[in-house]
């Protein structure tokens, strides 16, 4: 019998169980035993979490994926003339992006243990896979805002999120941000970040992550920090980092991913406004869209609702933002933007140089003057301007069904206030599908950098979230700025 393979025997009915290391997944065969009654493992009939081929009984021959697999080893035995003890930690999995936390335990004979020691480094071996940038028994720092979410976010990483790190025997360092800009104060000041930590783990709405890509900006180490990878456990009101890099917002199924997952090059996005220069990681908007994010704090007891609520009332109020819009175009037609998202959705990160600091400003700042090859948009009918790095904004809004992780561009949707509510309704109800992007009444481009300039004396200006002052504003993207931790290259979303 080859380390591909070893026999164990099952609790507490000594049942004898061969498990087969296979390509993509673990075979555990229980056909061995002699009574033929052995349960199979939890979750093994997901399609997500087990593979079964269909030449053999799924009951009799259930199998785990390597992804799913986050630690094996072997006890001592606990007692005189007992068997050691092989435990392999695991998550089950569904279709729909859920992870439970199961273990198995087995009995191995004391002859056997070198012969299993070797087969779990082959396992482990395969369970992170070194080659995709996949790092074993992570270090984490872990920011944890304890207001998000409604003040769930400490219990939901408590009780969620931190058995399965524990059980792939992830490091962690766990800081509570105190108020707004902490997490950012903390990233900026940390001593050797890069050799301190595998990832930055936000477990928070999308602010934290906004003050992480800031704190990392001022850093005299730049070129490093950001090669240091952010991600985020779905524990917000909004959670569209989550969204966008695991394609869910189930706190266990996100864990799951920052264990498993590997450093990804990701755009990020500089803005100057007021003489000021901050990064934006995921969406900036004027009008309806940051009246809604904004203008509705006093409703997050609604979570994701608020949004929903907020974008109804001011569509039937035909409400309009007066504005001048510069912009530099690159892609403007439908064809043009389709045929740039399948020409640079699998970009690879290896083709883009490594960032040597903070990136100088192009295309100078919003006190600058206007480029001369930059299109200009001066309205007194803006119902939305919504700028955006990555599909969904939300759970339920994918705004940006053609952003892509690295193409170098963002994505700006312009919606004009003049046109009929019910065409409004029709518009913001397709954008969970992302099917908006086809209506003749939305302006969808490819750019590389704007300006805006608000007309009406007060408003909101959301920034990945976040209430900016109201005033002129520019921003510009830089091609793979910043790291993120990901299970996939590319966003989780339908393409175009």
């Amino acid at each position: 019998m080859s380390v591909e393979s070893i026999f164990a025997y099952t609790i507490p009915d000594n049942g004898r169980v061969k498990l087969i290391l296979e390509d993509r997944f673990l075979h555990l065969d229980y056909a061995q035993s002699s009574s033929g009654t052995v349960a199979p493992p939890a979750g093994c009939m997901s399609s997500i979490s087990c593979v079964t081929p269909s030449s053999l009984s799924s009951a009799r021959k259930p199998s785990i994926l390597y992804f799913n697999i986050l630690w094996a080893e072997i006890g001592s035995a606990s007692m005189p003339n007992y068997r050691p003890t092989l435990t392999i930690d695991y998550c089950s999995t569904t279709e729909k992006k859920t992870a439970e936390l199961q273990k198995l335990r087995f009995l191995i004979d004391e002859s056997s243990v070198e012969t299993c020691s070797d087969w779990i480094q082959k396992l482990l071996q395969r369970a992170y896979d070194a080659s995709a940038g996949v790092v074993r028994s992570k270090r984490l720092l872990i920011l944890i805002n304890p207001f998000s979410g409604q003040g769930k976010a400490r219990n939901l990483f408590n009780s969620q999120a931190l058995p399965i790190l524990d059980a792939a025997r992830c490091k962690l360092e766990e800081v509570e941000t105190k108020y707004k800009g902490h997490a950012a104060e903390i990233v900026a000041s940390m001593e050797n970040l890069e050799e301190r930590y595998d990832a930055i783990v936000c477990c928070s709405g999308d602010g934290i992550p906004h003050e992480v890509f800031n704190g990392l900006s001022r850093r005299s180490d730049v070129a490093k920090a950001f090669s240091v990878p952010v991600c985020q456990l779905p524990c917000g009101s909004g959670n569209a980092l989550c969204m966008n890099l695991v394609g869910c917002k189930n706190v266990p199924f996100a864990s799951l991913c920052v264990v498993k997952g590997a450093p990804q090059r990701m755009d990020l996005c500089s803005i100057t406004q007021d003489g000021k220069r901050h990064m934006t990681f995921l969406s900036q908007t004027l009008g309806m869209i940051a009246d809604c994010d904004i203008g509705t704090e006093h409703l997050r007891w609604m979570g994701e609702a608020r949004f929903t609520v907020g974008i109804i009332s001011r569509v039937f109020k035909k409400a309009k933002y007066p504005c001048k819009i510069s912009v530099r175009i690159a892609h403007e037609s439908r064809s043009q933007v389709r045929q740039a998202y399948h020409e640079n959705k699998l970009v690879p990160q290896e083709s883009l140089p490594a960032p040597e600091g903070l990136p100088p400003l192009k295309f100078g700042t919003v006190e600058d003057e206007v480029p001369e090859d930059w299109k200009e948009i001066d309205t007194d009918s803006l119902a939305i301007l919504y700028v955006g790095q990555m599909p969904w904004m939300s759970s339920d809004t994918m705004f940006f069904p053609a952003a892509l992780p690295r193409d170098g561009f963002m994505d700006m949707v312009i919606i004009d206030g003049n046109i009929p509510i019910l065409e409004s309704l029709k518009i913001l109800t397709s954008v969970e599908g992302g099917k908006h992007f086809d209506s003749k009444h939305v302006h969808y481009y490819k750019v590389d950098a704007y300006r805006v300039i608000p007309k009406a004396k007060s408003g909101y200006i959301s920034i990945d979230g976040e209430k900016f002052n109201f005033s002129p504003f520019q921003v510009e993207v830089h091609q793979g700025l910043a790291t993120v931790l990901a299970h996939h290259s590319s966003f989780q979303a339908p393409e175009v």
